[in-house]
């Protein structure tokens, strides 16, 4: 009975090593009459262990290359195709592949591809996105409308430290796969543009329609004295002097158009602040507001920064009444609405699946803050300086 031999006996590359280090005399000669079951069974193995370590990560668009030639190898000439969707996380990557990927099979002219308009109307009548997932019965619905003969699709995924670029062909009218390849992908300096987003044109877009968000900090009041707390005739030298407050909000934005958006807020803010005349205290006033903001916003979000400006109106609204302290004791008295004017900036990096944002923004009041105890009296007018951290997440993408 036969013996299954050494390797050595039947795989070339171990027998050339073997030559080149001058070892060969101590390998088995050629078989010549074996089991042949086993043979083929270690050749087999050889032969895909070969191919798996063979097939390296190469660039996005090496592997772009090498699935247009693979498509172009294994469909039928002259069929006309659709490019239809890469499945990604990132849709300037699917975009990228797509393209670059039509380009090539159109300069090719061994297939006939569909136009570009023609696809992003079906893609507005279907409602569906080139980076998300189509199943094969939308896709063959789309080509019978396209009047193509095979849709090509695909997905870009991270697998471990790399990524893998995964695309096949399906007949149109049979839903019959006519082609399948998988190529790793390594990063590469398009690619890692891409991933981060740093087209300068791409970057001036919105990636989300809703943004949620809160923020919290300080504030620092600047009041102008409107002279109805105090006699000047008594105390002809008067000066306010605001403290710092603690202040936070809740936010809701709408994005508009690409840099434009409409924000919403609602503020709890405190304010608190001394009357003197000359270095004599006359008395303490502390009164808490809901404002109610409306914002119009300009955002910029190049890479994993934000950068935002926005001004516009907001309404102040009373809650409880204004405490008022002064040396013979003290009273409270009701204050009304009052709208003003807002203006700021904020900056942020992402941070999770959202932003960390500082803000820093001025308020001003309309008008004076009233106080109605036995009267109406003209208290000041309110200028404010706010300084808050904040987190904002998109919900809803475009």
């Amino acid at each position: 009975m036969n013996t299954l031999p050494k390797p050595s006996s039947f795989c070339p590359v171990l027998r050339s090593v073997a030559d080149g280090l001058g070892i060969s005399s101590i390998l088995p000669p050629p078989l010549t009459s074996v089991n042949k079951k086993p043979i083929f069974l270690v050749l087999f193995v050889c032969l895909i262990s070969a191919g798996v370590f063979a097939q390296t990560a190469v660039t996005i668009d090496e592997a772009i290359k090498q699935v247009s030639v693979y498509l172009i190898g294994n469909l039928p000439q002259n069929s006309k195709v659709a490019v239809l969707n890469i499945e990604s996380d990132n849709p300037k990557i699917s975009e990228h592949i797509m393209e670059e990927l039509s380009a090539l099979l159109v300069n090719d002219r061994s297939l006939v591809v569909v136009d570009r308009r023609d696809l992003d109307l079906i893609r507005q009548e279907e409602r569906f996105q080139m980076s998300g997932e189509v199943s094969d019965e939308t896709a063959q619905r789309i080509g019978q409308k396209l009047g193509a003969q095979t849709i090509i699709s695909g997905s870009f995924v991270p697998v471990g430290g790399q990524y893998r670029m995964r695309i096949r062909a399906i007949a149109v009218e049979t839903a019959q796969v006519q082609g399948l390849t998988t190529i790793p992908v390594k990063m590469d300096r398009i690619l890692r543009a891409l991933v981060q987003n740093t087209n300068a044109f791409d970057s001036l877009h919105d990636k989300k329609r809703l943004y949620l968000g809160a923020r919290a900090g300080l504030s620092l009041g600047f009041y102008d004295n409107a002279g109805g707390l105090a006699d000047r005739t008594v105390y002809p030298s008067q000066t306010i002097t605001g403290t710092q407050a603690f202040d936070a909000s809740l936010f809701a934005s709408v994005s508009i158009w690409s840099l434009f958006a409409i924000q919403a807020e609602a503020m709890l803010t405190n304010d608190s602040f001394d009357l003197f005349s000359g270095k004599t205290s006359l008395m303490s006033v502390s009164y808490n507001s809901l404002m109610i903001p409306l914002l119009a916003k300009l955002v910029w979000r190049p890479s994993v920064f934000t950068v935002q400006g926005y001004a516009g109106a907001y309404l102040s609204l009373p809650l409880g009444q204004m405490e008022v302290k002064h040396r013979n004791g003290s009273y409270s008295a009701d204050f009304p609405l009052m709208p003003g004017f807002m203006a700021g900036g904020a900056l942020g990096i992402k941070l999770g699946p959202g932003f960390v944002i500082t803000d820093i923004r001025y308020a001003a009041d309309f008008g004076n803050v009233t106080a109605t105890y036995n009267g109406t009296r003209d208290v000041s007018r309110r200028n404010k300086v706010y300084f808050a951290l904040g987190y904002e997440i998109g919900l809803i993408p475009k």
